[in-house]
């Protein structure tokens, strides 16, 4: 993208410097060029973008994936990148809109700043326009009781329509409330006791969530079926035990080969490794061990003993996973064999061997049925990819719904309202931040503008029919994209967790005025790092970087 080659004055040789209005319009101009980036995808009409890096296609229309992917180098952009990434952190979903209304808050202090209105004038009021919409929508928010299930299924439809079709994105949302209600305790979420896999092969449909925790051997070299046995593919009462290191023959770390001079020599090491191999089993079979997780590598030979012992071996178990089968069986890692013990060793009520397209899956159920795991599928790797992080999307989103237990309608409907009460507001707001705050307003609008757009209505008649509607006292309409109608999205079901809604505006204000708040930029050319060598740095860009790529 080219928005103009933005000069930086040279200082001493060594460092590049832009002062009051050219370092505003430098931060400005860069965080509306990212907002640009991701302004179609809003909305279930939004369109997708294509991400090509080295042969490697993904396609999505999620903001935070596609700023998260993306190569950007200029400095103050960079801010609205982790403006999205803390949104999705926090609440999974509304990236988009907190970008949006970011840089419409940057385009807006643009006018403001031409009618000489100082930038600290325009983050106070957007400060206090801020918190007086956070509060309005708290006010005006929806309560919702927690065992609603309908309404948490039609919520969490809203946070990914436009990315499936009607009917998954339904079965995905039930999948969602039924998944995070079944690790549910206390009042509180216990995302720790669900886990996502997503695997390649297979449909949509073919999403289940299980009972038990999922281990993904295809992760793992291990063999599970040697040349010499046929193990079981389900264990019942299982006794589990947990490696914390490798089942390999130890050697010095200065040691990085054997020497074996003679016959004997090599009968002899063979004899040392063959012992060592079978200490290794014979401490497991004692334990009456079913099946053992190792972090680390397990020696082919130690593999094929096991395996005819009847013992599941698992290498290369992640370390996340090593202490959620910790939590779930009760067994306690430990770094050799010889440590095991009756309280080393955990119990599972069934450990499962399920094959999954070319890999395949251990599933250890407990006594207590605490864990559970959602098996998630796709034709491709990048559809299996998209559709865990969507289902992640889905999952942030419900969490935030039940810690609030508020929703406010979708559409574009809190934009509007909260424009129209802020312009109120402003009228008693002294100095020149009631500037700041109908720009404020008008950024809001830029929400119900673009969703507008990415339906194909047109946004001013669309603005002004909800300008129109809320004035009337219609404050839950917004845009039925549907339809293409204006109406009462709270009668229709579509809704957002207030949280989410909270979270983007405070998002967006943070970005906002943290690049308004610059009035210098500096920066130093990387050779004054002592290199002593050129990287390559446009001249025409004075050294500081602007490409934003992929």
């Amino acid at each position: 993208m080219n928005h103009g080659q933005i000069g930086l004055t040279r200082l001493n040789g060594e460092l590049h410097r832009l002062r009051d209005r050219d370092a505003q319009e430098f931060t400005i101009d860069a965080g509306i060029a990212v907002a640009d980036l991701v302004r179609t995808t809003l909305g279930p009409n939004g369109l997708d973008k294509m991400l090509v890096d080295s042969g490697r296609i993904v396609v999505t229309n999620d903001g935070a994936s596609i700023l998260d992917r993306m190569g950007i180098d200029h400095p103050t952009a960079k801010v609205f990148v982790e403006t999205a990434a803390s949104q999705n952190a926090r609440v999974g979903d509304g990236t988009t809109t907190a970008v949006i209304v970011a840089a419409e808050l940057l385009r807006n202090a643009t006018g403001l700043l031409d009618r000489g209105i100082h930038p600290t004038a325009i983050t106070n009021g957007y400060q206090l326009a801020s918190k007086h919409a956070t509060a309005t929508l708290a006010a005006n928010a929806i309560e919702v009781d927690r065992d609603d299930t309908d309404t948490l299924e039609r919520t969490v439809q809203t946070a990914v329509t436009g990315k499936w079709d009607r009917d998954a994105a339904a079965r995905f949302a039930a999948l969602t409330v039924r998944a995070v209600r079944s690790v549910e305790g206390g009042g509180k979420a216990g995302l720790d006791r669900l886990t996502l896999k997503a695997f390649p092969g297979g449909s949509l449909a073919d999403a289940e969530l299980v009972e038990g925790l999922a281990i993904d051997l295809g992760s793992s070299s291990t063999t599970l079926v040697s040349p010499d046995a046929e193990l079981p593919t389900v264990f019942e009462d299982a006794r589990i035990a947990l490696i914390d290191d490798q089942l390999t023959i130890e050697t010095a770390d200065a040691v990085s080969r054997v020497s074996i001079d003679s016959p004997d020599d090599r009968t002899a090491f063979t004899e040392y490794e063959e012992s060592i191999y079978s200490e290794y089993v014979t401490d497991l079979v004692d334990a009456g061990v079913d099946v053992v997780f190792c972090q680390k590598s397990i020696d082919e030979p130690v593999r094929s003993l096991l395996a005819n012992a009847g013992i599941v071996p698992v290498e290369r178990t992640r370390q996340d996973e090593l202490h959620k089968l910790a939590r779930t069986t009760g067994a306690e890692p430990v770094q050799s064999t010889d440590e095991l013990g009756p309280r080393s060793v955990g119990r599972a009520t069934t450990v499962e061997r399920r094959p999954i397209n070319t890999t395949e899956l251990i599933v250890v159920r407990t006594p207590a049925a605490e864990h559970r795991s959602l098996i998630l599928r796709g034709g491709t790797v990048h559809v299996a990819e998209e559709t865990k992080r969507i289902v992640e999307t889905c999952i942030r989103s419900l969490v935030a719904l039940l810690e609030e237990s508020a929703v406010v309608p979708g559409g574009g409907a809190p934009e509007i309202e909260l424009a129209y009460r802020l312009r109120s507001y402003a009228d008693g707001v002294d100095g020149r931040e009631q500037f700041a705050v109908g720009a404020f307003a008008d950024a809001l609008e830029s929400v119900p503008r673009t969703l507008a757009s990415t339906a194909g209505m047109d946004p001013i008649d669309t603005i002004l029919a909800l300008r129109t509607e809320h004035d009337r006292g219609n404050q839950y309409d917004g845009i039925d994209v549907e339809s293409r109608r204006i109406g009462d999205l709270a009668e229709k079901r579509v809704f957002d967790p207030l949280r989410v809604r909270q979270r983007a505006l405070v998002n967006a204000t943070e970005a906002a005025n943290t690049l308004l708040r610059v009035d210098d930029v500096i920066a130093a050319s990387r050779s004054a790092e002592g290199h002593g060598h050129d990287h390559g740095t446009s001249s025409d860009s004075g050294g500081y970087p602007w490409a934003i790529g992929h």
